[in-house]
């Protein structure tokens, strides 16, 4: 068997929250954790830091930041 690869995801919590996560179930994710958050900024700088160069940036932590995030994390077998 295959080595698992684990992805951390973070959405916005709203309508599609299902959605988005059927989704990556479908495509072999397996849900193993999953839980809302206030991420700190200072985590959302080093989570988005291959973004640190871009113009919206600072926009896009401050809007991760604005409130709660649905955290996950998942497993899938390559």
């Amino acid at each position: 068997m295959a080595n698992p690869e684990h992805t951390f995801i973070a959405i916005k919590p709203h309508g599609l929250m299902g959605e988005i996560i059927k989704c990556y179930e479908q495509k072999g994710f397996l849900l193993v954790a999953m839980k809302f958050l206030r991420a700190p900024e200072e985590h959302l700088r080093q989570h988005y830091i291959d973004l640190k160069d871009q113009s919206f940036f600072p926009g896009l932590v401050k809007y991760m930041n604005s409130g709660n995030v649905m955290a996950m994390e998942h497993y899938s077998w390559q």
